[in-house]
């Protein structure tokens, strides 16, 4: 019983969606982040570019007196930049700290318009990242689903790449 209410809590996890512009094999696909890791979402945003940067780097901003990098998701990730209308996702994430114990990371996430609040499908599948075209090395996890694609980024590479 208590293992059937772990089931249902985790059904329930809230989070946030993120439709990215083209089909990974037939399927929608859209980044999912937990509920807790998106801050806020800004229409706008003055970013500052990098000389010498890779092109899903943008650059810097500010936010609320803090200096975040600012992540282009359709380049990171390799999908189609979404015609139109764009926001920036405050996103943070935990990093393993030099003297032990974690650090906590954000940036802002250069995204479509089209992002949606959702709890997880109770009726989805595990896939591969390299299988759907994506590369593992980003890729936390993808899930199939009836509506499409459902992929966990990992912003660590690209926030903390290896020296």
């Amino acid at each position: 019983m208590q293992a059937e209410r772990k089931d249902k809590k985790k059904a329930a996890m809230k989070t946030v969606a993120v439709r990215m512009a083209n089909s990974t094999q037939g399927r929608e696909p859209a980044l999912l982040f937990a509920a807790r890791q998106a801050e806020e979402v800004l229409p706008d945003a003055e970013v500052h570019p990098l000389p010498f940067a890779p092109d899903w780097l943008l650059g810097l901003s500010t936010w609320r007196r803090q200096v975040l990098p600012v992540l282009d998701a359709a380049k990171l990730y390799g999908f189609d930049a979404a015609a139109g209308r764009h926001l920036y996702l405050v996103l943070r994430t935990a990093a393993p700290a030099a003297e032990g114990g974690r650090r906590l990371l954000r940036c802002l996430l250069k995204i479509p318009s089209q992002i949606s609040a959702r709890e997880l499908p109770a009726q989805c599948a595990a896939s591969s990242a390299a299988e759907n075209g994506l590369d593992p090395a980003l890729i936390k996890g993808v899930f199939a689903h009836e509506n499409g694609l459902l992929i966990v980024p990992d912003l660590l590479p690209a926030l903390c790449p290896a020296a």
